[in-house]
């Protein structure tokens, strides 16, 4: 198939759903990358310590914010690693391919060959959401007194793509791995 118009209904269906997933996907993890971040340094003053200003912490590690932002998440907060910021680095490329250039690439989109991809961002959005969650609420002293196992807490945020990870393997129709907290 070389055409849109070629496609069936289901199939052209089915395509643009997921398309509009992965977009969702990818927003759902800037949302837990670069606003949080940002946010970090616009709320607080620093007295001394390991933390300086947005520009000298986050911006000096690349000249692209979503990157610089990445970077730090990795190395200075050590949030995420290598693999999960190669799995969001390749779920924006994906994103940008889809985005850029839908109506080329949806007649020869094959959903099923993104499921390994789909399972490395869950391992990753997983990882940003509860490190946001534990920053946001489980340093709070309060919290930790109440016994909480903070290694398998989800944020709002992941709780979204849970749910949009189910849409997607039954649109993909792949079974799903365990979930990260689990491994």
């Amino acid at each position: 198939m070389s055409k849109v118009g070629e496609l069936t209904e289901d199939e052209l269906t089915r395509r643009l759903t997921y398309a509009a997933f992965v977009l969702l996907t990818f927003e759902l993890l800037k949302d837990l990358i670069v606003k949080p971040v940002k946010s970090f340094y616009m709320r607080t003053s620093f007295g001394g310590g390991p933390f300086k200003s947005y520009d000298e912490d986050v911006l000096s590690r690349h000249r692209k914010e979503f990157e610089a932002c990445l970077l730090y998440l990795r190395d200075f907060m050590e949030a995420i690693d290598s693999n999960d910021l190669q799995a969001i680095q390749n779920l924006r490329e994906h994103r940008n391919e889809l985005a850029h250039d839908l109506r080329n690439r949806l007649p020869n989109l094959q959903l099923e060959s993104y499921s390994q991809l789909f399972e490395e961002v869950n391992t990753a959005l997983f990882k940003l959401s509860n490190y946001r969650t534990y920053m946001e609420i489980g340093s709070d002293p309060e919290f930790k007194k109440l016994g909480i196992d903070w290694d398998a807490v989800k944020g709002h945020e992941y709780l979204i793509f849970e749910d949009v990870l189910g849409k997607l393997r039954a649109l993909m129709d792949v079974t799903p791995r365990r979930k990260p907290w689990e491994q």
